[in-house]
């Protein structure tokens, strides 16, 4: 297999620190494995990081670089271990210190026509993390006959394991949720676009999964861990979730795991509405109601200023706890449970 202007044999793996981006002095430099197989098979990408400091999968991805061998392998299964370098270097949440671009939104969408962040008039002038974004997904993404992008809480973020999908109403749709249904999740959580009220664009284009999907790649987000730590079971699970994974497609023999989940679709998102001390009544991975109060605000005397209610009966997938908030900060996501 030729990947990056590399030969890779088959029954052979090989790691390299692989140029994303360049700018004025430095490089950027993305670790990457790949295992080409000794037998044929599909090519199972799998990226983490692009959030840098959703750390589960990037150490499920190392662990799996230095643990599946090549002839046990049919087909080829590319690692690309952290995306956002210099967020994980600088432990910034979702962003890079070097341009502030969230590299979730940047993928190339095939429609690009120039960028405007309210400081320029329009060009085609690319960030580094545009171009860092760009670069692994023609790279390591576009060549892959399935794509898993591992997510999970950020620095501030508590969250429940799920499995989320990008329904785009097009036949890959069918081939995502079979995807979905290999990695072990009793939950999936699947959001079309415009189906949380309070962010009417989300997903939109430019995320990793979103590209995949809408050039007929089944992708997935695997969303694991939380709070910025490390957590050796949880990483235990996403190798095994993996791992099942590729005997579900056919990368590795046996019979693979299956489990029957509970499908959530669409959502809500509750944003802080006064600012002060915020309190949570719940954790991530309730069953949450139309009605139930979830937290509340508090001002400096200690009096409750703002009650977050529940507008729907759901899933707490994952909470941003802040402790101390203003207006406009992200508190709680909660997916709609299907009635019936």
């Amino acid at each position: 297999m030729l990947i990056d202007n590399r030969e890779i044999p088959k029954g052979t793996k090989q790691k390299w620190n692989f140029v994303a981006a360049e700018m004025t002095v430095n490089r950027i430099e993305v670790p990457v494995t790949v295992i080409n197989g000794a037998k044929d098979g599909p090519v199972l990408s799998i990226t983490a990081g692009v959030h840098p400091n959703e750390l589960i999968g990037q150490a499920a991805t190392i662990r799996l670089a230095n643990e599946i061998d090549p002839r046990d392998v049919s087909g080829t299964l590319i690692l690309v271990h952290i995306e956002n370098v210099m967020g994980l270097q600088f432990k910034y949440a979702n962003r890079s210190p070097l341009d502030n671009v969230n590299m979730n939104s940047v993928f190339p969408t095939g429609e690009e026509i120039g960028e405007d962040a309210g400081r320029d008039s329009l060009h085609l002038g690319i960030s580094p993390t545009k171009q860092a974004a760009q670069r692994i997904f023609n790279t390591f993404i576009a060549p892959a006959d399935y794509h898993v992008d591992m997510h999970g809480g950020e620095l501030f973020e508590d969250l429940d394991m799920n499995i989320e999908i990008l329904p785009i109403g097009e036949p890959v749709d069918e081939k995502t949720r079979a995807l979905a249904r290999l990695f072990m999740s009793e939950k999936i959580w699947e959001v079309p676009q415009g189906t949380i009220p309070q962010m009417p664009n989300y997903p939109g284009r430019g995320s990793a999964v979103a590209e995949a999907n809408h050039r007929g790649i089944p992708s997935v987000f695997f969303e694991i861990g939380g709070e910025g730590r490390l957590r050796k079971e949880q990483v235990d699970f996403a190798c095994d979730a993996l791992t099942n994974v590729m005997r579900g497609i056919g990368m590795l023999e046996g019979e693979p795991v299956r489990v029957e989940p509970k499908v959530y679709s669409g959502g809500n998102v509750l944003f802080a509405q006064r600012g002060g001390l915020h309190f949570i009544n719940i954790q991530s991975g309730d069953l949450v109601h139309k009605g139930q109060e979830l937290g509340y605000t508090t001002d400096w005397n200690g009096d409750v200023i703002h009650r977050d209610i529940c507008p729907c009966n759901g899933l707490m997938t994952n909470m941003v706890v802040h402790g101390g908030v203003e207006p406009g900060d992200m508190l709680f996501v909660i997916a709609n449970e299907i009635e019936g």
